[in-house]
């Protein structure tokens, strides 16, 4: 009688399993190490587990863990049990610093949200709907300020993309649920002679205020209060109008609504400029765009994200005549629709 032949190992490892049932720690290991002020102690001159546990007002076990924890995350480095900052913590995990971007991340929101998402799938129904005026202008404040900061260096490009100031000057432009304005204070700053207008709700343009202040560009400005599916954009006001990220939440019937109102506001050879995540055409990939459905899923009413081919049948359904995509250096490309 022969042996039986000992099983085939599998190719595959199921450890990967294992790993991504807990790829959520490097995520609640931030949020704890901003929620503790953990960055800005090691700043302030404290260095060991205990100095640090002592700033916190937290146990030097507890603290111990996370300070390791932050270390295999590459936002702490260190050497005989001392901590410092990695450049990267330095310059946006600092609550004293102007590039902050904790705001938002130190806020358990998302981790709350997520916890959902099993009977969010099941009903269809969302968790919360923040494109709804109470909603936003409670959620988005706090999360604007953290966009702020990340999105500056994209708006840059943006407006290097569309040939902001060069050669033409004196633009005409409005910036739709424009939040902190960052996309179009990047186009008052790269035209000296440009005039935006903010839209967004009244709470939000508070928010603007300070920020259009805070880059010396507010006489430029002008505001536009309202909801973005009533507000009156007239006719042939505008060169250029901006749609920052505001895609993925307001969902593909308002959006096809938006874009044709922004057609007729635009003045002959206008452009829109689009902002947004896009997943490829069969929704494999890249990841971020592909989760980002999911959280719009949980966060709204109708919102998702949409791929390019998409956005190019809205566009020309609107009436716009040509459609071009740019890169400015992000999770997805600028996309640009002529109007002729």
């Amino acid at each position: 009688m022969m042996a039986a032949s000992p099983p085939e190992i599998p190719s595959f490892d199921p450890e990967v399993l294992h790993q991504m049932a807990f790829s959520f720690i490097p995520s609640r290991v931030l949020s704890a190490g901003l929620q503790l002020g953990v960055f800005s102690h090691i700043a302030a001159g404290r260095k060991t587990a205990g100095e640090i546990a002592r700033a916190a007002a937290a146990s030097e076990r507890g603290t111990r863990m996370l300070l390791d924890a932050l270390v295999v995350c590459q936002l702490l480095a260190k050497k005989d049990a001392q901590y410092e900052l990695t450049p990267l913590a330095a310059q946006f995990l600092v609550r004293e610093r102007p590039d902050y971007l904790g705001l938002s991340m130190e806020q358990d929101g998302l981790w709350e949200s997520w916890g959902h998402l099993t009977e969010v799938i099941r009903s269809g129904q969302p968790l919360h709907r923040v494109e709804e005026r109470e909603k936003a202008e409670q959620f988005f404040p706090i999360l604007v300020r953290t966009l702020h900061v990340l999105h500056w260096n994209r708006a840059q490009r943006m407006a290097r993309a569309l040939g902001v100031g060069n050669p033409r000057t004196g633009l005409r432009a409005i910036d739709i649920a424009c939040g902190s304005g960052v996309w179009g204070i990047a186009v008052a700053e790269a035209d000296p002679e440009a005039r935006v207008t903010a839209q967004d709700f009244p709470a939000m343009l508070s928010l603007t205020r300070e920020y259009v202040k805070r880059h010396e560009v507010e006489q430029r400005f002008d505001f536009l209060p309202g909801n973005l599916r009533e507000v009156d954009l007239g006719a042939d006001r505008y060169d250029l109008a901006l749609l920052g990220n505001i895609v993925h939440l307001e969902g593909e019937r308002s959006s096809r609504d938006l874009l044709r109102r922004l057609h007729r506001a635009l003045r002959a050879g206008g452009r829109v400029a689009i902002i947004e995540l896009l997943p490829n055409d069969d929704r494999t990939g890249p990841p971020f765009p592909v989760f980002f459905a999911l959280n719009m899923l949980l966060n709204s009413e109708e919102g998702d994200t949409y791929t390019l081919a998409q956005y190019t049948e809205w566009l020309q359904e609107a009436g716009f005549a040509r459609v071009e995509t740019a890169d400015i250096g992000s999770h997805s490309p600028l996309i640009i629709g002529w109007k002729n």
